[in-house]
């Protein structure tokens, strides 16, 4: 009895690591350029975000504020934005799901002047991980700026592309 009982626990352990591990697919990684570069965006990051918000009409999820990113905690930016270094940031927030097993995730970044956006770009998308949730991943994964305001959006497609057409309004 008991190796049956060892048997069926080891099959449902399997399972549910099969299950987690599921959302194998590439997922699309984009930097945008940016049209309006050298405009810069008038607001707080928190301001700029309710704007996004307001503007995005796919977001059907209970969000929390937008938190700031204690930039002298180098894990914390590691892990909501994928930087290995904050010299160049001046400030962050970060919105997410407030629960939920969606994947979603905006970030706002205010480079600081004189620093390489284009640079901070390419970090942040290459540095930030998709699959940081249980169970989920982002389908795609954006970052795009305004001036020295960096968005990195990652979500499913049809989120990820709103809230960037929210973003350039």
């Amino acid at each position: 009895m008991k190796k049956i009982i060892c048997i069926l626990l080891a099959l449902a352990m399997t399972f549910a690591f099969a299950a987690c591990t599921g959302n194998s697919g590439d997922v699309e990684t984009t930097t945008e350029a940016a049209d309006n570069a050298a405009v810069e965006l008038e607001g707080t990051l928190e301001e700029i975000t309710a704007n996004i918000y307001a503007n995005a009409t796919t977001i059907e999820m209970m969000l929390m504020d937008p938190m700031e990113i204690d930039l002298a905690d180098v894990d914390a930016a590691a892990s909501f934005i994928g930087v290995s270094s904050t010299d160049s940031i001046e400030r962050a927030v970060f919105s997410e799901p407030m629960i939920g097993s969606i994947a979603y995730s905006m970030c706002l970044v205010k480079a600081k002047d004189g620093a390489d956006v284009e640079a901070l770009k390419n970090e942040i998308l290459e540095g930030v991980n998709y699959r940081k949730w249980i169970c989920v991943a982002a389908e795609k994964v954006l970052v795009t700026n305004c001036g020295n305001t960096i968005m990195m959006i990652m979500a499913a497609e049809t989120i990820v592309d709103d809230v960037y057409n929210a973003f350039n309004i």
